[in-house]
């Protein structure tokens, strides 16, 4: 009873769960513990009050390490959407989504099916917020989630972005002097990091976007690419300018003749869940030098 909302906790605080899918992700783990080991109804009214224990602790004991040791913020990697999956399923007190929620845990344990003589769990929202997905929580979803775009209309474009300064610079460039066809905002989206090729990376991540915003949206991701080292760092050079720096990266290439790079980015659009995904792919071709000139829009290395 403990390891299985113990289980759940951690799957409402992984990549899918803080994508505003936690009672969902933590209905998955329940719906394959109990066709394993069935709970009983007892158990099951329960099970609400164990995770949110458990994501209070999660929360408790993330804040207080970090505030032991606040240069490290990887200690908050738990804390912060702990908190927040927290107070959606405990701390309102609204009775209609704790009946809801309950209801969730129900339908995961309720069997409809027998396949090759086993039985199978139904569970039917592990979409959510999928409109094709009856949504047991809907109702407190618009009234506690307003920062998420619920229109559906084509007029409104989200930019996948937390940085006003970039959404505000492409919103300039975008509208060349003029007012746009469209309106354009922006959002943090919680994306999972994704590796591979940059095109395909970016046709994955603007997917997952627009059925996170459930809209048309835009993302752009940037890269940086030696030629000396086969176009890496590329897509990942956040991670790289983290771990070795701006001397560390020149010292990548300073013994090579080829000093050749270029910078590029790659924005992506599509009208919504499910529609195609353009891609729109720019580059500006130069050498890596060392760094110099102004910073102040952000940390950023420049190809030149």
């Amino acid at each position: 009873m403990l390891d299985v909302s113990v289980a759940m906790t951690y799957a409402m605080l992984s990549s899918y769960g803080k994508n505003d899918r936690s009672v969902s992700a933590a209905c998955a783990v329940l719906r394959g513990f109990h066709s394993v080991y069935a709970l009983t109804e007892q158990e099951r009214r329960h099970l609400r009050l164990l995770v949110a224990c458990r994501l209070a602790t999660s929360a408790t004991l993330g804040n207080f390490s970090y505030k032991q040791n606040p240069g490290n913020e990887y200690l908050l990697l738990h804390a912060k959407p702990a908190w927040k999956a927290l107070e959606f399923i405990w701390g309102s007190g609204d009775t209609a989504r704790s009946e809801a929620i309950d209801k969730a845990f129900e339908i995961a344990c309720t069997s409809t099916g027998v396949l090759d003589g086993t039985s199978i769990p139904a569970f039917t929202d592990l979409g959510f917020p999928d409109p094709q997905i009856n949504d047991l929580v809907a109702h407190v979803r618009v009234k506690t989630d307003s920062s998420k775009i619920k229109s559906s209309s084509t007029n409104v474009v989200t930019f996948v972005t937390g940085n006003k300064k970039k959404a505000e610079e492409v919103k300039r460039i975008l509208s060349g002097g003029g007012a746009l066809p469209f309106d354009l905002t922006n959002m943090k989206v919680d994306l999972p990091e994704l590796q591979g090729d940059p095109h395909e990376v970016a046709k994955a991540k603007c997917s997952q976007a627009a059925s996170a915003v459930n809209g048309p949206v835009m993302t752009e991701d940037t890269s940086l690419c030696f030629h000396a080292l086969g176009d890496l760092p590329g897509i990942y050079i956040r991670w790289f300018l983290e771990k070795c720096g701006l001397d560390g990266l020149n010292d990548m290439v300073a013994a090579s003749a080829d000093k050749g790079a270029y910078a590029q980015t790659i924005f992506a659009y599509t009208a919504g869940p499910g529609s195609e995904v353009h891609l729109f792919d720019g580059r500006t071709q130069g050498k890596i030098v060392r760094p110099r000139g102004c910073r102040d829009f952000g940390e950023q290395i420049y190809a030149r």
